[in-house]
């Protein structure tokens, strides 16, 4: 009977061990949760995410030169439209600069976003400013307010991340020095799956936060890039802005990305591929016999056709802001997914022969989505647009177009 003493002991003795383990696996569950809910740490540096190829079958180097050109940013003077400063920024990138005295140059136009003196230099004093503190005191941008607002959720903050803005990065306002990082932890508080628009949202992560794994949303929902391009691929094809190509492009920056820093698991990849595939299977199928496409390009869906409709602006620029969208994100994404080649060469020849008939009212009005018409067609000759047009020499005569 000497012997069950030592049999009990031994027995709590592997109770206790149980028990601690399972308060130590308890403890690492809780404190990985609590990890997982804090905001999570961003590359200090945004990813670069460079162009794959130079065609120019797709565009000759005259015919890229003469539409940049009538693209250049000539906003120089009183209230330029932000929505136009930030679309100037993220085609011409912070090393463009233009002999042209009405032009600014790529860090004139981040400065007017980012400092609030060159912005109440150009808007006046009494206009609320465009990047401030809230209430909460997290740096937020003014958005969908008016024109001196950014027109879409987190569109400022991605282009900031596309032309390699640090966010270290100071942003003067009213209240004081900020830093670009600043408005990312906002984002990144503020975000849901279930806001209007995320695809700014999530190019912004993936230029920032990769290869970072999963994380939550302060109202609770868990994140991750395999959840995030769910997301994008869950609406309808031709719906969003721009007739949803905005999230096929940044559906193709998450594969140029996950290719060089796994953030996808291979599941996610993979329908993020068959999803893009299906959208150019969609795009040639339904191209004009001219080359360019419309609202309506992707055909027959789950939930039939698209009602046939003309933008506000009217069919020639819905058809040249859906091809511009089109080209730029081919112009970025792998092999796999890109189409003939003879249909890039139709809608590039279609996209720059419309740009260059506009007068200079279109331009003017048609400016945001005709910086994406551009820089696809500067992508498809290897470059960014500043790059295209550094030591170019203008025309001595304007031919930016005439009335």
């Amino acid at each position: 009977m000497r012997g069950v003493p030592v049999l009990m002991k031994a027995f709590w003795f592997v109770q206790v061990v149980a028990v601690v383990g399972t308060l130590a696996w308890g403890k690492l569950e809780i404190d990985r949760e609590h990890a997982l809910r804090e905001l999570p740490q961003p590359n200090q540096q945004p990813r670069t995410v460079r162009p794959l190829r130079d065609d120019p079958s797709v565009v000759s180097d005259e015919t890229l030169h003469q539409v940049l050109w009538r693209l250049r940013p000539r906003f120089r003077g009183p209230q330029p439209k932000i929505n136009h400063v930030d679309h100037a920024l993220r085609c011409w990138g912070l090393a463009a600069e233009f002999s042209d005295p009405e032009c600014l140059s790529g860090v004139e136009l981040r400065e007017l976003l980012l400092d609030n003196r060159q912005f109440a230099e150009a808007w006046g004093p009494k206009t609320a400013p465009f990047i401030a503190p809230d209430t909460r005191g997290d740096l937020v941008v003014r958005t969908q307010q008016g024109q001196a607002t950014a027109s879409h959720v987190d569109h400022t903050l991605a282009g900031l991340a596309e032309v390699g803005t640090p966010l270290d990065y100071p942003v003067l306002t009213p209240k004081g020095e900020y830093v670009v990082g600043d408005i990312l932890n906002a984002s990144l508080k503020d975000f849901s799956l279930n806001q209007v628009e995320y695809e700014w949202s999530t190019l912004a992560y993936l230029l920032y936060l990769a290869p970072r794994g999963d994380w939550y949303s302060t109202e609770g929902q868990r994140l991750s890039f395999d959840r995030l391009a769910e997301r994008l691929m869950r609406q309808r094809r031709s719906l969003g802005v721009c007739g949803g190509q905005h999230r096929l492009h940044t559906l193709a920056m998450m594969l140029r990305i996950d290719s060089e820093t796994p953030i996808l698991s291979p599941e996610s990849r993979a329908a993020v591929v068959a999803h893009l595939q299906d959208a150019t299977r969609r795009l040639v199928e339904t191209q004009s016999p001219e080359g360019f496409w419309s609202l309506e390009w992707p055909g027959e869906e789950e939930e039939g056709l698209r009602s046939a409709s003309t933008g506000p602006m009217g069919e020639l620029a819905d058809r040249i802001l859906v091809t511009g969208h089109v080209l730029e994100w081919w112009g970025i994404a792998p092999d796999q997914i890109q189409p003939p080649r003879e249909v890039v060469v139709r809608a590039a020849g279609w996209l720059a022969k419309s740009i260059l008939g506009l007068t200079d009212s279109q331009v003017a009005r048609f400016y945001p989505f005709l910086t994406h018409g551009g820089r696809a067609l500067a992508l498809w000759r290897g470059r960014e647009p500043a790059e295209v047009m550094n030591g170019y020499v203008p025309p001595t005569e304007d031919e930016s177009g005439s009335e």
